[in-house]
């Protein structure tokens, strides 16, 4: 069914027509691309061209790409308003890092690229290919014989497609046959000429659709590039392809057409037979030849595509059948006697009775009509419909309907149970067989026990939009495991994670469940009822009655300080930038650093967030901060908000934008002893060049706290180590990025040795905290936690430590968090083609930010608490809170959210 926040597509005209046509001429061609350039494997480009004879409008067309396995996605939609005049062109390029390096200027961009032995298409705006290459046999993507690719050399080389004598592009419906390798390569944009043609003719395809026994013209309209001064002549002929004549399918012509002096277009028309039961789709072909007065066959030939709307009688689950594409698409269908489960604004779903449903677990007993406006049926009542079937993003229902309704107030089909079991948390065991979702769309579910897992999305004119739900109360949590999809590495004694193949959507307001608009923030627990739907690559839950068990308010600020206790935290602050473009990139990561009254409104957000929610740590690690000033501005701003006095501690590191770690100290509670960087200078040899380990160096706090004693030592360490973007990844990159923080954890694991075997430590609680980029547990390649803490098991990862240099280990506090509360990061995840025809991609929960504790520190350890204020509210709601006044204002103010650790101290009085 649709969303009410869909646009409504149009489906091709020749949709029941893919197995016996798969090329038919369309006006915008791919007629040159690159995968790979000079530049590396995001040097690309896609050129396309129109080669009809009118200006082209593409709003709204895709270039889509597929990998070696068969995998799809969509790299670039054309905006609204777009057009390309006849035999002119539009160049793509990919403006992703080491992107597009031509010296044409592109005129759109896309910024993931296409696989050195994928494939290419264009989609028109109903989601149709109408022109596609592969560069391998498995590529989803290609005519006839795919092209071979050409290796992963960085060279600029291509393919660029032939012409015809008309100076149109080939196209055989063979890959092989229509293209040639072209180095270098020679893009062409909307401003490079034009391909200037002469007198041509061309043959439109043309469709009849039978509805009974009567016979049905279909006109093929043949058309000249431009008026002649003289008549022209071309001989036309009728030929079979499924349709033929012997069948008595259609009559056969044989005749020459005249276009007059001074016209451009005439007709030919074939007789087509009626029929009087439901079969398949058939199709013919006109040829021509023979061309009088000098002039181009530039297309010769024309399909005629004859669809049989004959309606087939039919049970909802024999025209849903077993995939996402219904078996009967394009066709009338009849299917009779089905309860109507919910209806709306559009549209409604039809289930069939129990009593007849099929013993097949892989097929839907439900389905979609689409109405286009607000249906007069009401659920319960008992239907005929006899409708055409569709495919709408992937999607079959039915459209063009005549119902009827037999009876009301019929009982509802028994819904499908989602929780433990229902839908599958094995991706080689998924509930519908290739999918884990398809075989309930339509359908009836209930959920007793569902969970939102983020806040409300963001859809086109509706700030509170979809949100992303499990059914069996769990977070969408980060499991340990190799990444899903990614290959265990030889030698490492780990499964695969998962990649929560259980999650999926729910939009509460289109069958008004409630209203449009409303808010949800992640953490929410709900039973529900309503039916299963698909939408943009995402399988979605459209309820019919909501209930809210348990709502979460945000900001979810910790408890509050025991008086005896010393509090220690940690927040990344999310590039918390000054002004100034002063270094190798931006600290902003965009194009510009932020104004003076952007940094005024971010540090204000951060006070509420450190104060409100945090509540006033005593020590606090701050990481991704540009300068002292910047900190020391947010320093002054905790003690205007709050009673509570803050110095900044920072020392700048060597990273390229500038980011930095550093402590705020509560000196009205703390006195500092010393701070300083930890391995600083150590180096390591970064693909042939001397280069440091350490981006941010680890920062050791060391301080002097209220205690039983009057005063007790503490080491905090803060630490920030390299991101992990690339760790999951193949190549140079991601083994260089490996190796790199395999490096910095190991060499922070020496300082933290060396620290606490120090004498004067011995009684001392040591802490390291802060923004790890690491799990808790290893991803098969480095266990960062694991080997900064003394727990590295080398069975577990691709990089051997051979010996734990901590000794004894130090504990991580996550341990202590309850284990649906364990996250500080959300990341969406895209996991490939298991959860329909589009990626799958999955918001995953995960602890980045940990607190590492010696045995003192454990000893003395009260709790550890993760601050709810950026992770689990609604998109809206973040971007909404800026402009708040209280507490709220501390939602959003970064992309993690921080913690406190607190530690019994029993304090008798100041120092």
């Amino acid at each position: 069914m649709r969303l009410t926040t869909s646009q409504r597509a149009t489906w091709a005209a020749l949709a029941g027509l893919m197995a016996v046509l798969p090329l038919q001429a369309a006006d915008l061609s791919i007629t040159q691309f690159r995968v790979r350039g000079p530049a590396g494997g995001n040097d690309e480009f896609v050129e396309v061209q129109n080669t009809g004879t009118a200006a082209l409008d593409v709003s709204g067309y895709k270039f889509n790409a597929s990998n070696a396995s068969g995998t799809t996605g969509t790299r670039f939609t054309f905006p609204a308003g777009t057009s390309v005049a006849p035999g002119c062109f539009l160049l793509l390029s990919n403006k992703a890092a080491s992107g597009y390096s031509g010296t044409v200027t592109p005129d759109l961009s896309y910024s993931t690229g296409v696989t050195d032995d994928g494939g290419l298409a264009l989609l028109d705006a109903s989601g149709s290919v109408i022109d596609q290459v592969g560069l391998s046999a498995g590529s989803a993507y290609k005519l006839g014989t795919a092209l071979t690719t050409l290796g992963t050399g960085n060279s600029d080389q291509g393919y660029q497609r032939k012409v015809n004598g008309a100076g149109l592009p080939q196209s055989t419906g063979d890959n092989s046959a229509d293209w040639v390798k072209v180095a270098p390569t020679a893009p062409r944009a909307s401003t490079s000429p034009c391909t200037v043609q002469g007198t041509s003719l061309s043959i439109a395809d043309a469709t009849v659709s039978l509805r009974n026994g009567d016979d049905v013209p279909m006109p093929f309209t043949v058309t000249l590039s431009e008026p002649a001064d003289t008549d022209v002549t071309v001989y036309a002929r009728t030929a079979d392809d499924t349709a033929t004549v012997a069948a008595g399918d259609y009559d056969a012509v044989d005749t020459t057409l005249t276009i007059p002096a001074g016209s451009t277009t005439t007709t030919l028309t074939v007789n087509v037979h009626g029929a009087r039961a439901a079969g398949p789709d058939k199709a013919l072909r006109v040829n021509l030849s023979n061309a009088t007065g000098d002039v181009t066959l530039a297309k010769d030939t024309a399909v005629g595509a004859i669809l049989n709307q004959i309606p087939i009688a039919a049970e909802i689950w024999q025209v849903t059948g077993r995939g996402q594409v219904s078996p009967l698409v394009g066709k009338r269908v009849a299917t009779t006697g089905n309860v109507v489960t919910a209806v709306g604004p559009a549209g409604f779903t039809i289930q069939t009775p129990d009593n007849r449903a099929d013993d097949d677990r892989l097929t839907s007993n439900g389905i979609y009509v689409f109405t286009s406006s607000a249906p007069t049926v009401k659920i319960g009542d008992l239907v005929n419909v006899e409708a055409t079937v569709d495919n709408y993003y992937n999607l079959p229902e039915l459209k063009s309907a005549t119902v009827v309704t037999t009876m009301h107030g019929a009982k509802l089909p028994a819904a499908v149970v989602f929780g433990d079991k229902i839908p599958s948390t094995d991706p080689n065991a998924l509930s519908c067989g290739d999918t884990n979702f398809q075989c309930y769309v339509g359908m009836r579910v209930a959920i007793d026990n569902g969970m939102i897992t983020t806040g409300n999305l963001r859809f086109s004119n509706e700030p509170f939009a979809e949100v992303y739900i499990t059914a069996n109360g769990q977070r969408s949590l980060r499991k340990p495991g190799v990444r899903y999809t990614v290959a265990v590495p030889d030698g490492v004694n780990l499964p695969n994670w998962s990649g929560n193949p259980e999650v999926f959507k729910m939009n509460t307001a289109d069958y008004g469940a409630v209203p449009a608009n409303t808010p949800f923030n992640a953490g929410t627990t709900f039973r529900a009822e309503g039916v299963m739907s698909y939408a943009f690559g995402a399988y979605t839950l459209i309820p019919t009655k909501v209930t809210v068990k348990k709502a979460v308010d945000l900001p979810r600020p910790v408890d509050s300080r025991a008086f005896y206790a010393v509090r220690v935290g940690a927040l990344n602050t999310e590039r918390f930038c000054d002004t100034n473009f002063n270094t190798t990139f931006t600290c902003s990561g965009g194009d510009t650093e932020p104004t003076a009254d952007q940094v005024k409104l971010k540090t204000q957000r951060l006070s509420a967030y450190i104060g409100g929610v945090l509540k006033l740590p005593d020590i606090l690690s701050v990481e991704e901060v540009k300068s002292l000033a910047v900190l020391q501005g947010l320093a002054r701003q905790l003690g205007d908000d709050y009673p509570a006095q803050y110095e900044a501690f920072l020392q700048e590191g060597h990273d390229p934008s500038g980011i930095n770690v550093g402590f705020l100290v509560r000196t009205d509670r703390v006195r500092v002893l010393d701070v300083r960087q930890l391995g600083a200078d150590e180096t390591w040899q970064d693909q042939g060049s001397t280069a440091f380990v350490h981006d941010h160096p680890p920062l050791l706090l060391t301080a002097e706290v209220p205690s039983i004693l009057g005063k007790m030592r503490i080491n905090v360490i803060s630490v920030h180590p390299k991101a992990r973007q690339n760790v999951d990844k193949t190549g140079t990159t991601a083994d260089r990025d490996r190796e790199k923080r395999f490096l910095q954890a190991k060499s922070l694991a020496t300082q933290v040795q060396a620290i606490q075997t120090d004498r004067k430590n011995l009684l001392a609680p040591l802490l390291v905290v802060g923004d790890f980029n690491a799990y808790q547990f290893s991803d098969g390649f480095t266990d960062v936690v694991g080997l900064i803490s003394g727990r590295y098991d080398d069975s577990q990862n691709l990089l051997k430590l051979g010996k734990n240099l901590v000794r004894p280990a130090l504990w991580n506090a996550v341990d202590s968090v309850p284990a649906n509360d364990r996250y500080s990061f959300l990341f969406t995840e895209n996991f490939g083609n298991i959860q329909g025809q589009a990626p799958r991609s999955v918001p995953t929960h995960q602890v980045l930010d940990h607190a590492l504790l010696n045995t003192v520190a454990r000893g003395l350890f009260l709790k550890m608490q993760y601050g709810r204020g950026n992770l689990d509210a609604p998109v809206q709601t973040l971007d909404d809170s800026a402009s708040a006044t209280d507490v709220k204002k501390a939602l959003g103010s970064s992309d993690h959210d921080g913690f406190v650790v607190d530690m019994v101290t029993l304090p008798l009085g100041l120092f």
